[in-house]
């Protein structure tokens, strides 16, 4: 768990806001659907469906699923695994994951993996979670990187390994992605199994934060930051498309799976 250092306070208060003043308190603007292979037709879904347009979403999703895109299959799948548009289907769910990993799709290999992690209308099957997880992290996932580096921290089902946790969640911060950012800047404030680096750690902590992360407000609010924080963003809850071109990740626990 977090615990504050003496002098710490102050510093990370002061830093935090001439960072604020700086950008004005904005949250920096991505869509975050551009950057990957997605058609035009996915794209506008996804944006849709992260403005809290379900209906269009689900309609533009189903669409472009029966015709076999793979973005639009892992996507429809959230639908129903959510239950946003359409009555909540688990099995449903499954089998578009499947359909679009089947096409080497990272974002549904990721989706796989989390369904076995988390068992929701399957058994649940820790192996199986890694091995989908280590297939979407070799496509350059960084949900995948940010969910298998949780399993490995906590020592969910697996070795607990905060070092390659850690590494994990750079490597997905290092691609954008904000929740692992919060991750990997609790890692480096919190007194844990490894060094701490306050800095790197305010550093990471910032930029999740004014990106609108929750849990990243929290701290710099617990910190002594008073100034403007951005609207929070559920980034979880968000629909994304697997990145174009992303170099393959790396982890230990993956073996052979990453080359």
């Amino acid at each position: 768990m977090l615990t504050s250092k003496r002098g710490r306070t102050p510093i990370i208060a002061g830093l935090l806001a001439l960072a604020l003043l700086a950008c004005g308190g904005k949250a920096w603007a991505k869509d975050r659907a551009t950057g990957g292979h997605g058609t035009a037709a996915v794209i506008a879904a996804i944006d849709a469906y992260n403005r809290g347009d379900i209906g269009f979403a689900y309609r533009a999703l189903r669409a472009e699923a029966e015709r076999g895109d793979s973005d639009a299959q892992v996507n429809l799948g959230y639908l129903f695994a959510r239950g946003q548009g359409v009555r909540a289907d688990q099995l449903e769910a499954f089998r578009l994951y499947a359909l679009s990993a089947k096409q080497g799709n990272g974002e549904g290999m990721n989706a796989l993996g989390f369904k076995y992690e988390h068992g929701t209308g399957i058994r649940p099957d820790a192996a199986k979670a890694v091995h989908w997880y280590c297939l979407a992290i070799a496509r350059g996932n960084p949900r995948a990187m940010n969910n298998l580096a949780l399993m490995l921290d906590a020592g969910k089902a697996v070795p607990k390994d905060r070092a390659e946790a850690r590494s994990l969640w750079q490597q997905a911060a290092a691609l954008d992605h904000v929740n692992a950012m919060y991750n990997l800047g609790v890692s480096y404030l919190a007194d844990r199994d490894l060094p701490a680096d306050p800095a790197e750690g305010q550093r990471w902590i910032f930029a999740a934060a004014r990106r609108g992360h929750g849990g990243a407000a929290q701290l710099m609010r617990r910190f002594g930051y008073t100034g403007p924080l951005p609207q929070i963003v559920d980034f979880a809850a968000q629909m994304e498309l697997q990145p174009r071109d992303a170099a393959p990740g790396h982890a230990a626990i993956c073996g052979d799976l990453i080359s």
